[in-house]
């Protein structure tokens, strides 16, 4: 997209299979945008997912809903997900499953040398995190001996994000008329998913009087009245975002710091100066660690997990000095923001240094991994806290290596995808 932004300008339409889209690829555009937001702003329907939901008689979620309903689901979540205070008392619970991951990295490359699919291993490691968060429930990923139905929902999240596409782009109704072998496939998938979160949420619930209430479901059970119906809308799409995107994040932040030995030295210095020998991190000793927070912006900056957001104008909006007529949907493409030298000096290389520099240097709108707005991630202080919790135990225990120096190309798609396995291993220290 990035080249298309270079051909075509930081503004042009562009058709989208069967929809017709503005590519927006400037942050002062963007800022346009976002202040010109209702309280209800929408984003680009996921139709797909919509209708699978219709078909089963399921209840929207978060990332389905809109309106009314959906403001009113996010301030139900919000307390719980977005307060700092809130979130950083589940330092232990993260810190429990890196523990766990740690010996599990040790264990494969003590194996053999290295890890096969860093990816599959992180997307366990979120997964494990999750669960423990949302439920109270330790999955034994992490271990040697787990069943295949322990993976089920992680491969049926990485199947209904292949399928994403292509049904975005051509008319699902027609998809799902004619009962299509991508159709079936994608419904398949929702229904293992589902099945998994429903019989966690039950279990839990079920168990709830006699344990510890610390979990997120539990919290949202006592302070509001959401049926189970809801709830397993709720927390099958939080549980499908947490698992994916956090363990995207963090596969790209290994990979960056395994291409930069420098910042990766400088980052183990600042976690050695801040913890004692053998000292955990948590919430209040990652406040001590700018650099390790810088490092994850600027990963995040130069590889997003998710490469565009959306919107979809409620009204005639005058953007850019063009009027995109209500209902136009606008795609904020990441990479020809963040990869623009206009915004960011060397903008194609990894230095962290640029987010310790005076605030007032970098346009606030220029990166936003999360999104902006009232449609922000409502899972951001979630992940932020897992991945620097995780980022300070990975650097603080192992040298991260890059096992070749050969070019990684990103493919763009739900999610930014690398064209081939990580090349990186873990040494001791």
């Amino acid at each position: 997209m990035c080249q298309y932004h270079q051909r075509f300008g930081k503004i042009f339409k562009m058709n989208l299979g069967t929809f017709q889209s503005v590519q927006i690829g400037d942050p002062t555009l963007l800022e346009s945008i976002f202040r010109k937001e209702s309280n209800y702003p929408r984003r680009l329907d996921i139709k797909p997912w919509k209708m699978y939901r219709d078909y089963r008689n399921e209840a929207y979620g978060l990332l389905t809903l809109e309106g009314q309903e959906w403001q009113s689901m996010r301030k139900t979540m919000q307390r719980n997900l977005m307060d700092p205070k809130e979130v950083s008392k589940l330092d232990l619970k993260m810190n429990e499953v890196m523990q766990d991951f740690i010996i599990h990295i040790n264990n494969l490359c003590h194996k053999k040398g290295s890890v096969d699919d860093i990816y599959f291993e992180l997307n366990k490691w979120s997964y494990e995190t999750i669960c423990f968060i949302f439920y109270n429930r330790r999955c034994g990923l992490l271990q040697e001996a787990y069943g295949e139905d322990d993976l089920k929902f992680i491969k049926s999240v990485k199947e209904i994000m292949k399928y994403l596409g292509p049904l975005m782009v051509t008319p699902v109704n027609l998809h799902r008329k004619c009962n299509t072998a991508q159709w079936q496939k994608h419904t398949q998938a929702w229904d293992d998913i589902f099945m998994t979160v429903k019989r966690f949420i039950n279990e839990r619930l079920e168990n709830i009087s006699n344990s510890e209430k610390g979990d997120i479901l539990s919290k949202i059970s006592e302070q509001s009245q959401l049926s189970k119906k809801e709830l397993s809308a709720i927390f099958t799409e939080l549980q499908i975002g947490g698992i994916e995107t956090t363990a995207n994040a963090l596969m790209w932040a290994i990979f960056n710091l395994s291409q930069n030995s420098n910042v990766q030295e400088k980052l183990y210095e600042e976690i050695q100066n801040t913890l004692l020998p053998g000292e955990h991190p948590t919430a209040q000793s990652l406040k001590k660690m700018p650099y390790l927070k810088s490092c994850l912006k600027e990963s995040l900056r130069l590889t997003p997990t998710v490469p565009f957001t959306s919107r979809t104008m409620e009204e005639d909006t005058s953007v850019g000095g063009f009027l995109l007529p209500q209902g136009t949907v606008v795609m904020i493409n990441f990479h020809a923001i963040t990869w623009n030298e206009d915004f960011y000096t060397d903008a194609k290389k990894f230095k962290p240094e640029r987010w310790l520099q005076d605030k007032h240097t970098l346009n606030p709108f220029a990166s936003t991994p999360f999104g902006i707005g009232r449609r922000m991630c409502v899972g951001r202080r979630l992940a932020e806290l897992q991945l620097q919790l995780a980022l300070c135990w990975l650097v603080q225990n192992f040298k991260i290596y890059a096992m070749d120096k050969k070019a990684i190309k990103a493919i763009i798609s739900t999610v930014m995808l690398p064209d081939r396995s990580m090349p990186v291993t873990f040494i001791k220290r």
